[in-house]
């Protein structure tokens, strides 16, 4: 494993909570002679003499790892700026539920510690790429970490999506729109919309749709070795097609998406060998419900 010589730092937000851990951070830096570099982003929360890059090229240069502050969206964008290199990321959680950042900022100081010792492993995750064709060419093409998604953007209604999974025909889908997601993504959007929760370490890809027409058209899982794809049935759709909710295109009729597993993946940083079904116990407070009698 690669020695970790410098952090990159980065938030999107500002608030008092926020430029505490980045102080605290170039606290740390400074007492261990660590190289830390602060993305443009923290310019007006981090103070004159921080090592602020000029660029978001120059940061990543720099950055042997990547710490991402807040939430689990901030994780997201972070491994979008990280074009889904491989760069490890670990995130501190200042948001909500913290799937994706589970640092909290009481530990920061020893995480470094630990990070720049190389106490830690990393794990991969699954990214999903996406192409977006328009009368037979390509429009745009989109990597994800968590999901894809279809959805409506102001017409009430129910749309039609076809989709297929490499030459076979699924169905004609009609509901307010479709996601596809990575195991990663399962406790994200896909969740919320009814589907199920799988194992990150699992190869497969979650087709959900979005309030379905027919209680019958429940989420599908599938390999990840076929493709998907979905095409747009509407005369006049009022469609958003996104990739983790911060890359996002309208659709028209007749547009094909395709989307693939290709082999690009992220990697997170992991302190400690937590079971997967801890962080679902923990995050989802399952069991807190029982008594025993």
């Amino acid at each position: 494993m690669k020695k970790i010589s410098s952090f990159g730092i980065i938030a999107f937000k500002e608030s008092s909570q926020i430029k505490n851990v980045l102080l605290r951070i170039r606290n740390w830096s400074e007492r261990n002679s660590v190289p830390v570099f602060f993305h443009p982003f923290v310019n007006n929360q981090i103070g004159p003499d921080a090592r602020v890059s000029s660029s978001e090229n120059e940061f990543l240069q720099n950055s042997d790892a990547i710490v991402s502050v807040g939430g689990d969206g901030t994780f997201l964008s972070v491994a979008h700026i990280c074009r889904f290199t491989e760069k490890p990321i670990i995130g501190v959680n200042l948001g909500g539920l913290g799937f994706l950042t589970d640092i909290s900022p009481d530990e920061i100081e020893s995480t470094l510690d630990k990070i720049q010792s190389g106490q830690f492993s990393t794990i991969s995750r699954m990214v999903l790429e996406a192409v977006l064709y328009r009368e037979n060419e390509q429009l745009c093409k989109f990597h994800a970490l968590n999901d894809v998604f279809i959805n409506r953007i102001n017409t009430p209604k129910l749309t039609s999506i076809s989709v297929w999974y490499g030459n076979d025909f699924i169905t004609d889908f009609y509901a307010d729109g479709i996601i596809v997601a990575t195991p990663n993504g399962s406790t994200a959007y896909s969740l919320s919309a009814g589907g199920p929760i799988v194992e990150p370490n699992v190869k497969a890809f979650l087709l959900t749709p979005i309030c379905p027409h027919s209680l019958t058209e429940r989420p599908i899982i599938l390999p990840s070795d076929k493709n998907i794809r979905l095409v747009i049935n509407e005369k006049n759709p009022d469609l958003l097609f996104s990739a983790d909710g911060l890359e996002s295109v309208r659709l028209q009729s007749g547009d094909q998406i395709v989307v693939s597993y290709g082999g690009a993946r992220a990697n997170l940083i992991q302190l400690t060998d937590v079971s997967y079904f801890e962080l679902l116990r923990k995050k989802l407070s399952w069991g807190k419900g029982w008594k025993k009698i």
